[in-house]
């Protein structure tokens, strides 16, 4: 079969089903986003971030639909979680960080072993910071 062509039958050819609920499934997705960033070596302010911009849906539409005090706290108890404390400072704001706020985000060290860094003026394709991650 062409590569191009779509073959029903192929047991290993990838296929997305949307599921329908009754259920509020934001709290379980947005412990999840959030414990995925983490692993990756982002810190909570970053994490937040993401959460802010519009480009990331999934994490956008649970800020939208249940707050940022939500996602401030899914975010503290996710990292306590791992040992991490989350410390937000009282200058952070709720619309996205300044100018001096985004330097303080990059100078942050997420983990030991790890350093991340927030570089402004690199971007990916959605118009978001690309984090430098050095290991």
């Amino acid at each position: 079969m062409p590569k191009d062509e779509f073959d029903f039958e192929d047991p290993f050819e990838l296929n997305g089903v949307g599921l329908v609920s009754n259920e509020d499934t934001t709290e379980a997705m947005t412990e999840c986003f959030v414990e995925e960033f983490m692993r990756l070596g982002h810190n909570h302010k970053q994490i937040l971030a993401m959460f802010r911009n519009h480009h990331y849906i999934g994490m956008n539409l649970a800020l939208q639909k249940r707050g940022e005090p939500f996602v401030r706290d899914m975010i503290t108890e996710v990292f306590a979680r791992r040992g991490r404390a989350v410390a937000w400072s009282p200058g952070f704001s709720r619309s996205g960080p300044t100018e001096g706020e985004a330097r303080s985000i990059s100078q942050e060290t997420p983990a030991p072993e790890q350093v991340v860094e927030l570089d402004a003026t690199t971007t990916d394709p959605m118009g978001a910071p690309i984090p430098n991650v050095t290991m």
